[in-house]
């Protein structure tokens, strides 16, 4: 079982137990009893996920027949949320990333500083200087993609301003 379905399948069982069999007579309802029941079956659905399986659809608990569907979705809410806050939860969305993605989509490091940030190729560098120079006001952009299409935007403006500032320095201008 995939993990990204864990959320998705585990939400249905909840669901199944909201809808239906409920009535707005709380007479012979328990309401303590009924939420427990559909916190056993979440964890019974999230076990059948664990274990490779797919949760069935229960029908609604026992306990819960009589609660009013309000006071059902409020447990179902409920339950839900506290799992939302879960290191569960955590790891099944981290899986669910995982199978999605696995390697192919590389996720930033926010922390980055800037002493680990990409460093600028030479072919890059040397395609900015040479737009920067030019007298064209148009982008050659199909050698800037092959010089330096793995850079973000940001890192790409970044070394633009680089590559600016030095060119400033060294006292050149556009189309020298």
């Amino acid at each position: 079982m995939h993990a990204r379905t864990t959320l998705p399948a585990v939400l249905l069982v909840l669901a199944a137990a909201t809808g239906g069999c409920s009535s707005d007579s709380n007479d012979k309802a328990d309401s303590s009893a009924c939420k427990t029941a559909l916190q056993r079956n979440f964890e019974d659905a999230q076990t059948e996920l664990a274990a490779g399986g797919e949760p069935e659809t229960k029908d609604m608990p026992a306990e819960c027949i009589g609660v009013d569907t309000a006071t059902l979705k409020r447990y179902t809410g409920e339950i839900t949320k506290e799992w939302l806050a879960s290191d569960d939860a955590d790891k099944a969305v981290t899986d669910a990333f995982q199978d999605a993605f696995g390697d192919g989509v590389p996720v930033p490091d926010v922390t980055e500083s800037a002493s680990t940030a990409p460093q600028i190729s030479d072919d890059c560098r040397a395609w900015i200087k040479d737009e920067l120079l030019d007298s064209s006001e148009t982008i050659d952009a199909t050698p800037g993609y092959n010089a330096c299409g793995d850079l973000s935007s940001e890192q790409l403006d970044q070394a633009v301003d680089d590559v600016t500032n030095e060119l400033i320095e060294q006292g050149a201008t556009p189309g020298s």
